[in-house]
């Protein structure tokens, strides 16, 4: 049945995270980026625009916070499978069906009580709103946001990404 595999010239092998040697490390090449702000077919156009109506529209967390928002998911994979720009639109048609807008959160969260309510998806706006605003007084440097609040501090929300939710 695998017959076909055995004519691999070159295997790839799982990488040995603890044993300092890197020789059987899988060598992963670079893959195309489709930078859809800046090119000008209908096709990336159609995909940004998009991408940010969902943003603006939609939660992310929606049916009594159980269902998670895979719109853009969906919207950017269908892109790379080369779908037209209707049936771009068409599938976002299909898929707000679904979705629901955003709801206020409680409140408001600042850089002083950012981790209080994690885990609360009551406060979902309120983190994206707290998050923009950091990119905002960060210059848009989404690398600088992302090592502060993913790496950084006694307990890094790393943790939750590899471990669960909130």
């Amino acid at each position: 049945m695998f017959s076909s595999f055995s004519s691999i010239s070159n295997p790839f092998y799982l990488p040995r995270f603890l044993s300092g040697s890197s020789s059987s490390a899988v060598a992963i090449k670079p893959v195309e980026v489709h930078n859809v702000e800046t090119l000008h077919e209908k096709r990336a156009r159609t995909l940004k625009h998009l991408l940010k109506l969902n943003h603006v529209n939609h939660s992310v967390i929606y049916h009594d916070l159980v269902f998670h928002n895979h719109t853009a998911h969906i919207l950017a994979s269908a892109y790379l499978l080369r779908a037209d720009s209707g049936h771009l639109n068409d599938i976002y048609d299909d898929e707000s069906k679904e979705l629901e807008p955003w709801r206020d959160s409680p409140g408001e969260i600042s850089t002083y009580d950012w981790r209080d309510y994690l885990g609360n998806a009551k406060y979902q706006r309120a983190y994206l709103d707290f998050f923009e605003d950091q990119l905002v007084l960060n210059g848009y440097d989404w690398q600088k946001v992302l090592m502060e609040y993913l790496f950084k501090g006694k307990e890094p929300l790393i943790n939750n990404l590899i471990s669960g939710r909130g």
